[in-house]
């Protein structure tokens, strides 16, 4: 039985369990967790949106270039200092919070100033009513985003997905060297 074009892009790529993978150092392990440093890469300088982009001027503004995260040691990897693993954040979950994060806040601007022109209040208050409006949507964000139920999802959690392979790991060291 022959495959539709549908079918193979539905075999080869699932949408549900695609991952956003990172490459990240092991520089300690205790008994139960493993320190995570991943190195912040930034591709801005060969993006064409470089010059109206937010997020290069955050990257510019914070000297920091590494990010250290624990996670619990996997059962089924054997981890020492100085190997290097691949993280993996669900896709879904990283949509979902950037579209929260983004969302959210200009939803409650734009209710509020709605809001303030049906009550046809004067330019000025609605201007007010649209910034307090964003004002309480980061509120919400923040409480959100610190609720019980999102501390205790595992959805945001990023996993150890594999250990880099030793070859590859030693090709880029001499590559640097």
């Amino acid at each position: 039985m022959a495959n539709t074009p549908s079918s193979d892009i539905e075999n080869s790529f699932d949408i549900q369990n695609a991952m956003i993978e990172q490459v990240a150092h092991v520089q300690a392990i205790d008994q139960t967790s493993v320190w995570l440093d991943t190195l912040r890469l930034s591709t801005c300088n060969s993006c064409s949106m470089k010059s109206g982009c937010g997020q290069r001027l955050m990257n510019q503004a914070t000297d920091c270039k590494r990010s250290r995260i624990e996670l619990p040691i996997p059962q089924h990897m054997t981890l020492n200092v100085g190997d290097e693993v691949v993280l993996g954040v669900p896709q879904k979950a990283f949509i979902k919070a950037s579209v929260l994060t983004f969302a959210m806040p200009l939803v409650w601007m734009l209710a509020c100033a709605l809001l303030a022109q049906w009550l046809t209040l004067s330019e000025p208050a609605t201007v007010v009513a649209a910034l307090l409006g964003l004002g309480l949507g980061l509120w919400f964000l923040r409480g959100y985003s610190q609720s019980e139920a999102v501390l205790a999802s595992k959805q945001w959690q990023p996993v150890i997905l594999r250990q880099q392979s030793s070859e590859y790991v030693q090709a880029l060291q001499l590559m640097t060297d």
